[in-house]
This record gives structure tokens, C-alpha cells and sequence, in this order.
């Protein structure tokens, strides 16, 4: 139970990490080019992992839940 909420916390984390990249994406902060791509590519790059990597994880935990049901059965 807690494993699946420290996952969700992490996949919101992730979300935050990627919205933050597509601000900074369409904002003038950062006035080089080069290092606003390098940094927003980053960005983007490491949440939609993380995002991926969460929601893969979730969903066998569940199926493993099941499982360990009907073995108990």
C-alpha cells in the first residue's frame, strides 16, 4: 500500500518536472538557445521517463496482488 503511493507522489513529481520543461520551453528566461534546449530537452527527457518507468510499475503491482489472491484461495 505504501509502495503505490510513494509511486504516485513520483509520477506527480515527474508531471510538475515535465510542465516545468515546457515552461521554460515557451518562456524567456533562459536567453541562449542553445542552453535553453539543452536544459528544456533534459527536462523533458527525465520526466517522461520517470512518468513511463511509474506507470509500468504500477500496474504489476497490481496484477501481483491479484495473483497472490487467488494462490491464498
Amino acid at each position: 500500500m505504501s509502495n503505490n503511493k510513494s509511486g504516485k507522489t513520483r509520477i506527480y513529481i515527474y508531471v510538475l518536472l515535465t510542465i516545468a520543461g515546457c515552461v521554460l520551453a515557451c518562456s524567456s528566461i533562459i536567453t541562449n538557445d542553445y542552453l535553453k534546449l539543452v536544459i528544456v530537452m533534459g527536462t523533458l527527457c527525465v520526466g517522461l521517463y520517470g512518468i513511463m518507468k511509474g506507470l509500468s510499475n504500477t500496474g504489476t503491482s497490481k496484477e501481483e496482488a491479484v495473483v497472490d489472491e487467488e494462490a491464498t484461495k
